[in-house]
Parts: structure tokens; sequence; C-alpha cells
């Protein structure tokens, strides 16, 4: 069975327990009892909203994680400057080091996730419209837009995180699919998300903003700038849709394996080998969108990672069961400035970006302080660079630095080997930096008939 189809039927799926949330900062699955369930059930109201719930639970797995593996949005900050292994698993080694194989144990399953919540999310959406409650409450269709929501978000990380070639079409042996095709169909989904989510009650609001957020990154991939910008500006700054974590239901795997296991440690501009090119210093900047303890030369407070050599330093920004963002009205208020930077409104992108900085600024578990502004750049390269420092600071470990640099490639004319947009250069635990500015997709894929390699690596 390979992995774009691969979805549990045998007789019984996980139902997490949630309650509706009404609040504007909508949560996700903060469930303390996982319950299994006969899959008969699904012909029903209550069984079709059962499918929806676990999508949600499949949501929250593809981004900070809340089971024993790695977080996928830290795996995909792995292969880019926002972490460093202080593990000694060679397959965290060899995707720090940019040289990931198509067997890589640790990358297989988050790929293998990334298709269930996908099929997951369908499978909701079958269930949601063939079995309506009676009567059918007005924002009923937002349950069934938020499951295009989830599908356009598994779709957005297949397009930002793997090689050209994923499979992403329905049904059996898939056809190849170049990452162009992927944005396609995840905008798709992500309009039928807009287009479901009309209500003005507030879990439909929620809903569009979420699905708003999803396609103005859409968009940007796309390279279509004013629309972006045009599709996120009803959003408000203090929106969050949250994924939250609890003692019962998991733990928040950013702190798993960076605080408590120590395997993860936060990426520097330098380390024992010099200065490492194209990084940005998330360690040592000293900047309270990241707060961290320790340090990457000397002696570090914090002591050493899991792997007993390299020096650990830990983020405070998400404790055990902190909530993460995974769409925020911060990732608008950047759409919108990135679009300004597309057209030369330097200006224009400063007003934004200082307006983030000058405010208070929610975090999930945290709020940001007020910092300085900053002065408007005079050239065009240089606002470039301003922008995705300050865009890696806001959304530091949420899943959206890979493909930021992938952009930096393929929209703004950096290297096409990734020389001035990942890092390069010698490698700390020995070597150097490999070429890869994404993952390959899995050896599993080999099943399919109608897939044979990535098309090609490029960003």
């Amino acid at each position: 069975m390979r992995i774009h189809n691969h979805y549990a039927r045998s007789g019984a799926i996980i139902l997490i327990v949630a309650a509706a949330c009404t609040d504007p900062k909508q949560t996700l699955l903060d469930a303390p009892i996982s319950t299994i369930i006969d899959t008969s059930a699904a012909s029903s109201p209550a069984g079709a909203d059962a499918l929806r719930i676990g999508a949600l639970a499949r949501l929250r797995q593809i981004t900070a994680g809340s089971g024993a593996g790695d977080s996928p949005w830290m795996f995909a900050g792995l292969i880019t400057d926002e972490w460093k292994s202080s593990d000694t698993f060679s397959q965290r080694n060899e995707t720090d080091q940019r040289q990931v194989q198509d067997n890589n144990a640790n990358w297989t399953p988050i790929v293998r996730d990334l298709y269930r919540t996908r099929t997951s999310a369908r499978e909701a959406i079958n269930a949601l419209v063939a079995f309506p409650p009676t009567p059918v409450p007005a924002a009923y269709p937002s349950n069934i837009a938020q499951m295009y929501m989830v599908m356009a978000t598994a779709e957005l990380y297949i397009a930002e995180w793997i090689c050209n070639g994923a499979p992403i079409a329905e049904g059996a042996n898939p056809p190849q699919a170049t990452n162009a095709d992927v944005y396609a169909v995840a905008a798709t989904h992500a309009d039928s998300a807009l287009s479901m989510s009309t209500g003005t009650d507030a879990f439909s609001v929620s809903v569009h903003n979420a699905a708003a957020v999803l396609k103005g990154r859409i968009l940007i991939e796309q390279g279509k700038f004013p629309e972006a910008a045009t599709v996120v500006s009803a959003v408000p700054t203090n929106f969050q849709l949250l994924a939250t974590f609890s003692l019962t239901s998991g733990s928040n795997q950013i702190w798993s394996l960076n605080t408590s296991a120590k395997r993860w440690t936060v990426g520097d501009s330098f380390d024992v080998t010099g200065v490492i090119k194209n990084s940005l210093p998330f360690a040592s900047a000293k900047d309270p969108r990241i707060p961290v303890t320790g340090t990457t030369l000397g002696t570090s407070p914090a002591g050493r990672g899991f792997d007993n050599s390299t020096n650990f330093i830990f983020t405070t920004l998400w404790a055990r069961t902190d909530p993460t963002p995974i769409w925020s009205g911060v990732d608008a208020r950047l759409i919108e400035a990135e679009a300004k930077l597309n057209a030369s409104d330097f200006a224009g992108m400063m007003t934004i970006l200082n307006g983030l900085r000058t405010a208070p600024q929610n975090l999930g578990a945290i709020t940001t302080p007020a910092m300085s502004a900053l002065a408007t750049p005079a050239t065009k390269a240089d606002a470039v660079n301003l922008f995705f420092r300050e865009k890696a600071f806001w959304t530091f470990s949420r899943g959206q630095r890979l493909g930021d640099l992938r952009r930096l490639i393929r929209l703004y004319g950096r290297a096409a080997d990734g020389s001035d947009s990942f890092p390069a250069g010698t490698f700390f635990k020995g070597g150097t930096y490999g070429s890869d500015v994404n993952f390959p997709m899995t050896v599993d894929e080999t099943n399919n008939p109608n897939y044979t390699k990535c098309l090609d690596r490029k960003a």
C-alpha cells in the first residue's frame, strides 16, 4: 500500500474527543482522552464528525507534532538554519548536512503523515456531506471548509518540502506531479475552504481566517503577490489557529525534542567551524521572538546535547503543553509585507514590519514585547535580506523556513544550488554541507509503477 493512499481501514479509527471552540483564537485538539470507535459509526452525523476530529489530529501531527517521532516543522527546519542536530542519529545528522537519503527513517513517517492527513480530510469531507445532522446548523458548511483547509495545508507542505515529482492525484498509482501542480491543487482546496466558511459565527470566521492565510501562503509561493495581499487583508493581526497539547493528548514535540531530549539545538550563524554562510543567528541574536538558554561556543549554560559533544541551546518559546500557531494574523501581515517588497515599495514593507515590531504580538503561549523600529533599506537586495530575516524570527520552527529559502532561489534569483540561501561550507560534524534544497520522495513510493524518482531536486 503506497503512502499516498495509506489510511487505516482496519475497522477502527482514533477519535480524539474535543469540544467546539468559539474563541477567535481557534484551538485544535485539546483532547484529554483517546477512544477507539468502530468505523461503521462513520455512517452517521456523529461518525462523520469523528472523522473530522481525526483529521484535525492529523493536522496537529504534521505541525508541531504530538507523537513519538520528529516534529515535521522541526525536520523542515533542520535542513535549513533553524535547527542543528545535537543527536547521534545519522538520519538527523544527514538532514542537518543537507544530504538526505530517500530511505531516511525519520523523514519517511513524516511523508506518510502528510499524505494520511490529506486522505483523512478527504474522507471526513465525504462523510460530512453524506451524513449531515438534522436539522443542519447554519455554520455546518464551515466543518467541511475546515477539512478543505486541512487538505490544503498538507498539500502546501508537500509542495514546499518535497522535490518535484511527489504524486498528489487521488486513487491508486497516481502520476508524478511538479511542485507547481501541487500548489495549484492546494489553491483549489483553499478556495473551497474560503467559499464554504462565510458565516458570521466565531467558528466560521476562524476557519475563514485560517483558510485566507493558507491561501495567501500558496499565492506567495506561486509568485502572485498582489493576489496574496488581497486575500489576507481582512485577517486581524491577533488571529491565531492554535494546535494545543496536554499531558494526555501528547506533548508539543518542539519541547520534547529540544528542551527535553536535547537531540536538537537552536541554530546559529556560527559554530565550532567558524561562520556558517547564509545562516541566521537564531541562538545568539538575543531576539525576544526566540528566547533561548545556552550558547553556541564556550561552555554552554545548558550543557551538552544528546551526543555529549554539541553545545546545547534550547528555546523557551514553547513549553511541554504550550500551543503553537499553525496560522496567524502575524503571517497575514508578513504576506502583505512580501507583496510590498515585490512591488519595490520598501517604505510600505517597513510600515508593516515595524507595525509588528513596535507592538506586542501573540505567538501561541508567549507575547513578544514591543521592539524598536528598523530603518528602510535603500536597495532591493537589502530589502530582501531584511524581510526574510524578520520573517524567520517571527515564524521560527513553524514550518515556513524551507519554503522561504526555496523561494529565494526560485523567485528572487539566489543561486540554484542553494549556496547563497541555505547553510553552506564546513559542516561541524565533519565534511561539508551538501546541496539539497528540498527533501526526496521516500523510497516507499517506488511501489507505485507511475513513479520512478524525483523529476528534479530544484527549488
